[in-house]
């Protein structure tokens, strides 16, 4: 089989680890994977051994070595143009092409092509348009919008977007984990301080980042000795001489990060019940987990929290502290629940939802 998948260039976000990891899986299985992707993309941050075609703004291909002649930011209506005749030069013998992200539904639906055509909905991405300002995100967010609506058959990566708003998909495939690289620390210590509590540090708001800064500092009140570590945060913010901030180079790094935690909190106040890849990642790390509610965590492998509460995660990690027996039951339990999520039965599993 010859699968395509287009994209607006290559990121760090972890659906471009859903994507690399799902052709690699491809590939070793026998098909045929090529990206598109127009040439002002940086390298593949996730590896990948799909072939990636760059395209100029026409759809043409260029040499790897030329691609960034005309770098900078690419306008979006050069984006879709780019996608747009590059589907219809790489992609003529293709038997599935799949959009993956809802500025790329619509240069699928676009180009004139043979194969089948699907879309892999890995968020509701309207929703956080909506927190941004500017006619620009309005134009993206309706863009977003208006791509639920398209012929594309829908599959998303949780079960929760099934049915969800506008969403019209008629099957889930979740996003993995790679165990080589997230896998449990060697063994957990007994009580210490200071404890180490960590997050991934977004400035989106509704990433819930500033929960975490707040619960830090309400156990600091309570007489708690806390180390505060934040993965990809903003510098300004290490304002504290407990609070650091750590700039993981790749998944290798980011697994050793995990396991330098006690606790990892995962405070987003949206879409919940979707795959959320901290929770995933520290889980398989043998972490424990406070969250606001992310596939896969539960009240038996994990803590649940409200949204917009800091407080709740700072008695959340108080309780911790306050049950270890509890703490080590619920993060053996996590590492045992993750185990199933393997790119292995990922990839064929979004095959057979290309067959069906």
């Amino acid at each position: 089989m010859e699968i395509v998948i287009p994209i607006t260039g290559f990121g760090r976000q972890g659906g471009y680890r859903v994507l690399s990891n799902l052709a690699n899986e491809w590939i070793r299985l026998g098909h045929t994977v090529r990206f598109l992707s127009p040439r002002e993309s940086d390298d593949p941050y996730f590896p990948t051994t799909a072939e990636t075609i760059w395209l100029d703004r026409e759809g043409k291909r260029v040499p790897a070595h030329e691609r960034r002649t005309h770098s900078g930011r690419l306008r979006l209506w050069n984006a879709l143009r780019s996608l747009v005749g590059g589907l219809q030069r790489y992609a003529e013998n293709a038997d599935v092409v799949m959009a993956n992200q809802s500025l790329t539904a619509w240069p699928v639906l676009l180009a004139r092509l043979n194969a089948r055509k699907y879309y892999y909905v890995q968020a509701y991405e309207p929703e956080y348009y909506g927190f941004l300002p500017g006619l620009h995100m309005r134009i993206l967010q309706a863009l977003s919008y208006g791509s639920y609506m398209l012929p594309l058959k829908q599959i998303v990566n949780a079960p929760v977007y099934i049915g969800y708003k506008i969403i019209r998909a008629h099957a889930s495939v979740l996003p993995s984990i790679d165990f080589a690289l997230f896998y449990p620390k060697q063994k957990h210590d007994k009580q210490h301080t200071p404890l180490i509590v960590g997050c991934i540090g977004r400035a989106e708001v509704y990433k819930g980042t500033k929960y975490v800064y707040d619960a830090y500092h309400i156990l600091l009140q309570r007489g708690i000795s806390v180390e505060l570590k934040v993965a990809f945060g903003n510098a300004a913010d290490g304002l504290d001489s407990n609070i650091h901030i750590v700039v993981p180079q790749n998944d290798q790094e980011l697994g050793d990060y995990y396991r330098s935690l006690d606790i990892l909190v995962a405070p987003g106040t949206v879409q919940l019940g979707a795959a959320h890849y901290p929770v995933m990642e520290a889980m398989a790390c043998g972490v424990t987990v406070v969250t606001t509610g992310y596939l896969p965590a539960n009240s038996h492998n994990s803590w649940i929290v409200p949204v917009h509460d800091a407080g709740a995660i700072a008695d959340a990690i108080t309780e911790i502290m306050d049950n270890p027996e509890e703490q080590m039951y619920r993060v053996a339990q996590g590492v045992k629940d993750i185990q199933p999520f393997t790119w292995s039965v990922a990839a064929v599993s979004m095959l057979h939802e290309f067959n069906n």
